[in-house]
């Protein structure tokens, strides 16, 4: 299922995929924040030390989604700001955050002036962008010279327990995504390092590097991982609440088989794993 290359999207292709992006998070923000923000933010430390965060840093949060991230940044002495291309994230992180500045934008349209930060960071967003080159040379524009960014994002599914489970039973399942989903564009292409390095380094950025970060997250029971993952996930809990009721009875029987091989007497343990992929802007 689900089919997918590295091929730009058209620019028809770009707006379906940023606006099925935008409603989808609009729908899923607090069941998203309950889950699996916390998920998110086993990137927060790698992240700000790979752009060297200190007292000061002129900072921007791009996909900054519920606001963690960027509230995190506040608290350590950073000068943070969040965007979201999602309106209903925006206003959530406003209400959990409310003396952190927000703004509703899409990445490939930052309403920042150039050289306005002294680092860029975004956490899990990369695969989401419907036009990665274009979003990181966006953000690259918004940073001063010698200024560092750094994205964060999945491994592959296979040890990525979370998106993987659920991908495993759809695939298992035999579904395809429905014609509503869009098509044409791969989420995991930045799971491979060495895609990874090449956007960074088609971005004109120097000391590119690309770190693998693995970690293990605890969640109850299936119950709630099936909860949490289907209001989490935009993508995959679309293809999964389109089906019949019998399709998705049959997916969630193959999903309590793959979730059972990391069951302890407490719960699940999840492997996760992702990369985060760092450079500097020349000076």
């Amino acid at each position: 299922m689900m089919i997918l290359s590295p091929a730009e999207l058209s620019s028809s292709e770009a707006e379906r995929l940023r606006a099925f992006e935008r409603q989808g998070h609009d729908a899923l923000a607090k069941s998203y924040h309950a889950f699996f923000a916390a998920v998110t933010a086993l990137a927060t430390d790698p992240l700000f030390d790979d752009v060297h965060l200190h007292r000061g840093t002129r900072l921007l949060d791009v996909a900054s989604g519920p606001g963690a991230l960027t509230a995190e940044a506040a608290n350590r002495g950073a000068r943070s700001v969040g965007v979201d291309l999602s309106p209903r994230m925006i206003e959530l992180a406003q209400r959990l955050y409310p003396t952190i500045e927000y703004r509703e934008a899409d990445v490939e349209h930052l309403p920042f002036p150039d050289h306005t930060f002294d680092a860029v960071v975004c956490a899990f967003g990369l695969g989401h962008f419907p036009r990665p080159e274009l979003a990181v040379a966006e953000c690259v524009r918004t940073l001063s010279p010698g200024g560092r960014i750094a994205f964060s994002w999945w491994g592959d599914p296979s040890r990525q327990r979370i998106q993987g489970i659920f991908r495993d039973a759809i695939a298992e399942i035999g579904v395809s995504a429905p014609l509503d989903v869009p098509q044409g564009h791969n989420v995991f292409r930045y799971s491979n390092s060495g895609e990874f390095l090449q956007l960074l380094d088609g971005a004109g950025l120097t000391e590119v590097k690309v770190t693998e970060h693995a970690a293990t997250y605890f969640v109850p029971d299936t119950e709630t991982l099936w909860r949490g993952g289907l209001g989490s996930l935009v993508l995959t809990g679309a293809v999964i609440r389109k089906q019949d009721q019998a399709t998705q009875g049959l997916i969630r029987t193959a999903f309590e088989r793959c979730a059972s091989v990391y069951k302890s007497a407490d719960g699940l343990n999840l492997p996760i794993a992702f990369k985060i992929g760092s450079g500097q802007r020349p000076t």
